[in-house]
């Protein structure tokens, strides 16, 4: 006849005091609570299975209520009953979850942001945002939430084929890459087994990426009439702020929506660029020219207290958005074929280039003016401290040139 159990009660389980050894206390069927030394209370259910006696845990007290633990204890044991063992069970469900979330974080979308993490430090805070755009815009509607070993290589070439349709040749080609290093990546970290983006030959598939200038105004009697228009631009006045001085700073559209506050010292008429906003990676010190010191004092009583220097009434947290600028020209009678914000650039390279001996400054000047950088590592590393002098000098030329211009 088995020993009758006197079931435990809650008083009897926080009255339970630890010893130096483990000891227990019975509840019946099985079920006990196994008080250690270091005062944890620990449940456990005895149980036969096959003839042999097991031993599975249903939690800690008081975490685990006695009737907590009671409920466990009968649901289990419908289980031994019905000839399954519940520590096998629990295993099973243990490994379908990990099934589950290894699908999940597999996915083309969670590997995408991962891999994205990983490279942020090595690209500008622009070319971040616009790289997850594009995956955001043209890729995650379709395959963002499929496992990256389940993606076909027809989807894929769907969705480059839609964005194709649209004329954004270029575009496609850019996302093909992104996706390739995602593959690329997720195979490195055994989340995937191959990259089916490489049986996609964008050769075959993809229209040729025809290159093409961005159009600009070189006529010094049209950059004149294109001055003065933006200086009559009747929209917002940090916009039209950031149109005036466009043109003097040669800057890549992102970093004068981008520009802030603490980059510049309006008294040296310094602008610093960090590497984490530029495209090579590289700081970008900017000699201002007193033109663009004088609009941005102005500015500075507006959105002085801003974060950018270009924020306006309405979103004053945060930068210009990459369509304002370009919509400006427009809005000023100046279509996409004429000139866009990036023709800014195109503008001093064609003119600097082209009236060297007027101002006698060479080409690397010009070049490092764009912050481009050399071709050549040595002679690139040996001239990242030079032509400063130079570079003052020629951007105080292309302003007076501007300026001479607009008369």
């Amino acid at each position: 006849m088995a020993r009758q159990v006197v079931p435990l009660s809650d008083t009897e389980i926080k009255k339970a005091k630890p010893k130096e050894k483990d000891y227990k206390l019975f509840d019946g069927g099985g079920l006990f609570l196994l008080i250690k030394p270091n005062g944890g209370k620990w449940w456990r259910l005895k149980y036969l299975i096959d003839g042999k006696e097991k031993s599975l845990s249903l939690g800690t007290y008081p975490e685990v209520s006695l009737l907590k633990a009671r409920e466990k204890r009968d649901q289990h044991k419908i289980s031994i009953a019905e000839g399954i063992n519940p520590s096998t069970e629990r295993k099973e469900a243990k490994a379908s979850i990990k099934v589950q979330e290894d699908e999940y974080l597999n996915t083309f979308k969670h590997c995408s942001k991962d891999y994205f993490e990983l490279i942020r430090t090595k690209i500008s805070e622009g070319h971040y945002a616009k790289q997850w755009q594009r995956l955001e815009s043209n890729i995650f509607p379709f395959i963002g939430n499929k496992n990256m070993n389940d993606i076909a290589r027809d989807e894929i070439l769907l969705c480059l084929t839609r964005i194709q349709e649209r004329g954004a040749i270029e575009e496609a080609h850019r996302i093909y890459n992104i996706v390739s290093q995602v593959y690329q990546y997720a195979i490195a970290n055994r989340r995937c087994e191959r990259n089916i983006a490489s049986d996609i030959s964008t050769k075959w598939t993809l229209q040729p990426i025809i290159r093409k200038n961005f159009p600009t105004i070189t006529d010094p009697k049209e950059i004149g009439k294109l001055l003065n228009a933006i200086d009559g631009y009747q929209g917002e006045y940090s916009v039209r702020c950031a149109l005036q001085i466009m043109p003097y700073v040669a800057l890549r559209p992102a970093n004068i929506r981008e520009m802030e506050w603490s980059e510049i010292d309006l008294d040296k008429g310094i602008l610093t660029i960090s590497a984490t906003k530029m495209k090579m990676k590289r700081e970008h010190i900017v000699p201002l020219v007193p033109k663009v010191v004088e609009i941005l004092r102005e500015l500075y009583k507006l959105t002085g207290e801003n974060r950018y220097c270009f924020s306006t009434m309405r979103y004053k947290t945060s930068p210009l958005s990459n369509n304002t600028l370009n919509a400006s020209l427009i809005r000023l009678g100046y279509s996409n074929q004429e000139i866009v914000p990036h023709g800014f650039r195109a503008m001093f390279t064609t003119i600097a280039n082209e009236m060297t001996p007027e101002h006698g400054f060479s080409s690397d000047v010009i070049e490092k003016c764009l912050a481009h950088e050399q071709g050549n590592k040595v002679r690139a590393a040996y001239n990242r401290a030079e032509y400063w002098d130079q570079r003052v000098g020629l951007m105080q030329w292309w302003g007076d040139y501007l300026d001479k211009s607009k008369c």
